[in-house]
Order: structure tokens, then C-alpha cells, then sequence
């Protein structure tokens, strides 16, 4: 169902601009039951949120449209614009999962002591535990299956997610980084399989193939922890610094079972406990579902905790970090991406992935979003397990680096995305004047 919202509808006080949301839900529905929208604004170059919602009222084929701003009671500027503090609040909760990991860097590196007592307490084992978990209830296997048909482009997708672009990690953790363990931490996030959300978000949003981006996510993630244990030894075994014990200038020794035992336990049961819940518990699926934005906002705040647990660790040891060591590993953290994203587009090409036209395309754009981005929790997870072998002051400078490649891919991505979209649009337009004339 696809409702156009006018200025009208949703008052003058409101002032939201006019809108075309498209709905998608199961019949029958209850009558009082809020329905996820998507809202993307036809005068806007970005995307935004307004707050709206639907609710289904009187006849369940009619809706009304209910503005959370002039719930709120603020009311919008002369010129259409929302107050300041609205404004505010859309952009973090836009941006809530940057924001929280950059708030985690700032209190690890500047209040350690807080943070070293939380991991003192296990506290870490709890929130690793917790994150799979959620990741698990919000596994859609479902709408992953309807995927099954592109052939090509899973075998595609996989090989490149678990096996060509780990290969970077080679080159990663040699670079002349200062302390070298923010070359190390590159290096691990290169073998981590695709990310949890980002990938399919941006697919979804550019209208590719969602079906395929969420099949590659999450076979790629469970297959990812028994391929992670036996690339990460060669990858580690390449870097050019000392080993844990100190003797001798050497790629740290990692032993792959240990760290697939170890991977299974933290990150595969607590996934399928929450997968189980999700697929055999009656009702957990569209409780989930109704609540996504909740579970997200949960899964930000459990994700944060563990960098500021490790960095606060490594702060309280005095480990140096220079603010050109950091530069230097943010500029390798987009300088990675924009090779995994060169390396998958020229690949997509030369292998005419989902063939020809728009549906072609499509198959294209969810492999080359979702192959050329990492997931952050299971890397943070993985650098922590490495402690034993590399020193709980290494790790937490590690963890670093993960962070920053992530928050770079996702404005690399944001901003590809916003340009591609852009350009569908003018394209769309040329066709509809062609037609017309």
C-alpha cells in the first residue's frame, strides 16, 4: 500500500513537508496497531524522519496520520523547518551508533578508572553475550531465503566476504603504524565477515536486492567464525611486532581451534539462542519486528560498552596514542574500504553478476554494499579473545583502529549511496520527459 501524505493532513502546525510513505503489513491487522513506515521526502535531496505514524483507525483500510512533533507540542518554524531541539534529537537518533562509539573512545581514553571496573566485574562477557543475542532475534531467515535463486552472486558474495578481502589484512597490519598495534587491529578487522545491519540498511535504501544482501549477512557471519580462526593466524603471523612475551620481534603465535572453540561459544550459541527465540517462541518474531528501532538502540549501547571497556584498559596502562597515530589509522580504515568497494564493483562487472537490466542491477548493488563492509561486534569480540597472545595493552589499542574503520565505512557508504540515489532520480526524470514527448 503506498499513501501519499499531504501538507494538509498532517496540520499546519506540524509542517511536514509533502511525503510519499509506502506500508507494508499483513492483513488483517489490529485496529490500534502501529505500522513501520518507510518516509522518504520528495523535495529533499537526504533522507529524513519526521516522526510520523500510522495507525489504523475506524475501517482498517483507512489510516490516520499522527505527527510525534505536534504531539510533542512543538511547533514548527515560519519557514517549515522543525525547532532546534527536534532537529537535534532526528540527528541523534540518526546517527546513534557513531555517536555512541565515538562517546565510548572519549570516556575510555579521558575517565579509565570507571571503565577498568566494569571489566573487573565480567561485565564484558555479559555484553558480548547480549549483543549476539539481540543480533540473533533480529535474523530475518525467512526473507534471506527468497534469495536462493542468485547462484552467481552468493558464491560471489561469500568467496570475496570470506576470503579475498581478508587478504588485505596482509598488507594491513605492515603498515608503519604507531603503536603497531593499531595495525594489527586493521588487519583483524579485515578478516571479520560482513556487517550485522549497515550492508542491508544501504541496501534498502538504494532499492537493491534486500533478499540477497540479508542472505550474504547471515551466512556470512555464521560460516565467518569457523573461516575467522584459521586466516587470522596468517594475518597476525605477518605483522612485524614483537609477540606478547616480548623476545623477539616476531608475528604473534595464534592457535586456531582454541579461538574457534572460543568463537563458537561467544558469538555462534548466543546467535542461534537468540534465533531460537525468534523462530519458536509464538509471537517473538512481530514483537521483534515492531520494535526494531528499540533493538537497535540496545544493540548500540550493548556495542559501546565493550570498546570503552578495552580502550579505558589500555588508557590506565599509559599506553601512548598519538594523535597522528590515530589520523594515520582512520585515513588506512578509508583507504581499505575504498579497495574492498573497487575490488567488488570491478568484479560485479567483469562477472555480469545477476545479468542484465534493473534486476540485474539490483543483485550488483547488495553484493557490492554488503562484501565491502566489516561487522564491528564480532571484531571487537575477536580482538578481546586475543589478549593471551597479544596483551591486554595491545588489545585495547586494537580495538581502536576497528572502530574508526567502521565509522569510516559507514560515511563512505552513506555518501555513495545519497550520490547514487541522486543520480536515479535525474535518470528516472530523462525517462519520464522521453516518454512524454
Amino acid at each position: 500500500m503506498v499513501v501519499t501524505l499531504k501538507p494538509s493532513l498532517a496540520g499546519s502546525s506540524c509542517r511536514v513537508p509533502p511525503a510519499v510513505v509506502t506500508l507494508h503489513h499483513r492483513q488483517p491487522a489490529p485496529s490500534s496497531r502501529n505500522v513501520s513506515v518507510s518516509l522518504k521526502l520528495q523535495h529533499s535531496h537526504q533522507l529524513q524522519s519526521h516522526g510520523l505514524v500510522l495507525r489504523y483507525a475506524g475501517s482498517r483500510r483507512s489510516l490516520a496520520v499522527v505527527a510525534a512533533a505536534a504531539a510533542a507540542g512543538g511547533a514548527g518554524s515560519p519557514d517549515g523547518r522543525l525547532p532546534v531541539k527536534q532537529q537535534l534529537l532526528g540527528f541523534i537518533q540518526a546517527h546513534y551508533l557513531p555517536l555512541a562509539l565515538l562517546t565510548a573512545l572519549l570516556l575510555g581514553a579521558t575517565f579509565p578508572g570507571l571503565g577498568v571496573a566494569a571489566a573487573g566485574l565480567q561485565i564484558p562477557t555479559f555484553t558480548t553475550f547480549g549483543i549476539f543475542v539481540v543480533q540473533g532475534l533480529q535474523l530475518r531467515r525467512k526473507e534471506a531465503a527468497a534469495a536462493l535463486s542468485a547462484r552467481g552472486a552468493i558464491a560471489y558474495g561469500l568467496a570475496s566476504i570470506l576470503l579475498l578481502t581478508p587478504l588485505l589484512g596482509l598488507a594491513a597490519v605492515q603498515l608503519p603504524l604507531q603503536p603497531p598495534a593499531l595495525a594489527v587491529g586493521l588487519g583483524v578487522f579485515c578478516c571479520m565477515p560482513t556487517a550485522l545491519s549497515s550492508g542491508v540498511t544501504f541496501t534498502q535504501q538504494l532499492g537493491g536486492n534486500v533478499s540477497l544482501a540479508l542472505l550474504l549477512t547471515v551466512t556470512s557471519n555464521i560460516l565467518g567464525i569457523f573461516t575467522m580462526p584459521f586466516l587470522l593466524p596468517h594475518i597476525l603471523a605477518a605483522a612485524p611486532i614483537a609477540a606478547g612475551s616480548g623476545a623477539a620481534a616476531a608475528g604473534p603465535v595464534l592457535e586456531p581451534l582454541p579461538l574457534l572453540v572460543q568463537l563458537v561459544q561467544t558469538i555462534l550459541l548466543p546467535t542461534l539462542l537468540g534465533a531460537a527465540i525468534r523462530g519458536f517462541v509464538p509471537g517473538a518474531a512481530a514483537f521483534i519486528d515492531a520494535r526494531r528501532k528499540l533493538m537497535s538502540y540496545v544493540s548500540a549501547a550493548l556495542l559501546a560498552l565493550v570498546p570503552w571497556m578495552q580502550i579505558s584498559k589500555t588508557a590506565s596502562q599509559q599506553v601512548a596514542l598519538d594523535v597522528l597515530g590515530i589520523l594515520g589509522a582512520a585515513a588506512a580504515g578509508v583507504a581499505i574500504h575504498a579497495a574492498f568497494l573497487a575490488a567488488n564493483f570491478t568484479a560485479c562487472r567483469l562477472l555480469r553478476l545477476g545479468g542484465e537490466g534493473a534486476a540485474g542491477r539490483d543483485v550488483r548493488r547488495a553484493v557490492l554494499l554488503v562484501s565491502s563492509v566489516k561487522t564491528l561486534p564480532v571484531a571487537v569480540t575477536v580482538c578481546s579473545k586475543l589478549a593471551p597472545v597479544l596483551g591486554d595493552a595491545m588489545v585495547g589499542t586494537a580495538v581502536v583502529p576497528c572502530v574508526l574503520a567502521h565509522l569510516a565505512q559507514i560515511i563512505f557508504d552513506s555518501i555513495m549511496v545519497s550520490r547514487w540515489m541522486a543520480a536515479d532520480k535525474l535518470a528516472a526524470g530523462d525517462d519520464a520527459q522521453g516518454a512524454g514527448r
